[in-house]
C-alpha cells in the first residue's frame, strides 16, 4: 500500500529535523575546545592530535589502554615554583622554630637562604635544598602532627603574585591537559622532587590526583611508640631525593612501565631524564616541557646553560612558551 502525500511530507520533515539535529550536535561537539586556556599554536594542536591518535585503533599513534600512563612533575609544571616552592608554605614557622632551638641549622645553605629571604639562592638550592628544609622542620615529629594542618595552612596563605590561596595557584592550561588525557583513558601520576608528606596531602584537592598516585622525595622515618600507640616519626634525614636520573627509577618502582606522556619544566634540569625514558618506550609518546619566559604574567627564568631547552631541541620534545602558548595562567575565579 502506497503512502499518502501527507505521510511522505511528514517523513521528509522528520528526516530533515533529524539531519539538522545531528548536524548541530556535531557542530557543537566540534566547537567544544578541551584546551580553552591555550592559544592556537602548534603545541596545542600537537596535544590534541596526540590524544586523538592515542585512541584511534589501528592508527599509527594508537596506545593500548593499559599503556596510557601520563606522569607530571609538580613544581614549575603544574604550579608556580617561585617565589617559594609550595612544599615550604606549611612549614615556614616550623623551620624558624627549629633554627631557634638549634642555631647551627642556619649554616645549611637552603636554611640560610630562606631566613635571609634570598629567593635566587633558595631556587638555586633546588630539590636538595627544599628537602633539607623539610627535614629540619619535621625532625622528631610524627607524620600525623605534620600532615593534619597542611591543607588549612596552605589554604590560609595567599600567593601575592596571583592573589589566590596557594591551594588554587594551579596552572589552568595544565589542568586542561590533565582533563584531556583523562578523557582519553590516561591514568595520571605526579613524580615530584618535593617531599611526599606535603604533596600527597594536596594532590587530590589541587589536581584531582589521588595521593596513591603521587611520587616524590621522602624524609627518613622510623616506627616509635608514644603513649602506648605506634607512630611514625621523622628523623631529620632525607631517605630519598627524587630528582633527575632518580625519577625514572621511582616511576619504574611505582608503575612498572615507561609512561607514554611526561610533562616537566625547564629551570632545574630535573625532568629531562624521565622525559628521555618516556621517549625511548616502544610505541608513541609525548614529552611536554614548560618554558618560563613570561616575566609580565608569571616569572622568567632558565638554567644558566639552557640544559633543558637544549635537550628539548635535541630530542624533539614539545616546548610550551608560557608567554606565547597560554591565554590564561591561573584561574582566579
Amino acid at each position: 500500500m502506497s503512502s499518502s502525500p501527507t505521510d511522505r511530507c511528514a517523513s521528509r520533515v522528520t528526516a530533515f529535523a533529524l539531519a539538522l539535529f545531528l548536524g548541530m550536535t556535531q557542530y557543537a561537539f566540534a566547537q567544544t575546545d578541551p584546551l580553552p586556556s591555550w592559544n592556537e599554536t602548534p603545541v596545542k594542536q600537537a596535544l590534541l592530535d596526540f590524544a586523538r591518535d592515542a585512541t584511534t585503533e589501528e592508527g599509527p599513534g594508537f596506545i593500548p589502554p593499559d599503556e596510557r600512563i601520563a606522569v607530571f612533575d609538580m613544581d614549575g609544571t603544574l604550579i608556580p615554583e617561585k617565589p617559594i616552592p609550595l612544599a615550604l608554605i606549611p612549614v615556614l614557622d616550623d623551620i624558624q622554630q627549629a633554627v631557634a632551638a638549634k642555631p647551627e641549622l642556619a649554616e645549611k645553605p637552603a636554611v640560610a637562604a630562606l631566613l635571609k629571604g634570598d629567593e635566587a639562592a633558595l631556587h638555586a638550592a633546588g630539590e636538595q635544598g627544599i628537602n633539607d628544609l623539610i627535614a629540619v622542620a619535621t625532625d622528631g615529629r610524627t607524620t600525623e602532627d605534620i600532615v593534619q594542618n597542611v591543607r588549612s595552612l596552605v589554604d590560609g596563605k595567599t600567593s601575592a603574585r596571583f592573589d589566590v590561596p596557594y591551594s588554587r595557584a594551579v596552572y589552568q592550561p595544565m589542568r586542561e591537559v590533565i582533563a584531556l588525557l583523562e578523557a582519553n583513558g590516561f591514568t595520571i601520576w605526579i613524580c615530584s622532587g618535593s617531599p611526599l608528606l606535603i604533596t600527597r596531602e594536596l594532590s587530590q584537592e589541587m589536581f584531582g590526583i589521588p595521593p596513591e598516585r603521587v611520587m616524590g622525595s621522602y624524609v627518613g622515618t622510623r616506627l616509635d611508640e608514644q603513649d602506648g600507640k605506634t607512630v611514625l616519626v621523622f628523623d631529620g634525614t632525607i631517605a630519598r631525593l627524587n630528582d633527575g636520573e632518580g625519577k625514572p627509577v621511582t616511576i619504574n618502582l611505582a608503575i612498572g612501565q615507561r609512561p607514554a606522556f611526561v610533562g616537566g619544566n625547564e629551570g632545574g634540569r630535573g625532568d629531562i631524564a624521565m622525559m628521555r625514558w618516556s621517549m625511548d618506550r616502544d610505541g608513541p609518546s609525548f614529552q611536554l616541557l614548560v618554558n618560563h619566559d613570561d616575566e609580565s604574567r608569571e616569572f622568567a627564568y632558565s638554567e644558566p646553560d639552557n640544559y633543558s631547552l637544549n635537550a628539548a631541541k635535541e630530542y624533539g620534545f614539545h616546548v610550551v612558551s608560557i608567554r606565547d602558548d597560554w591565554k590564561t595562567i591561573i584561574d582566579r575565579k
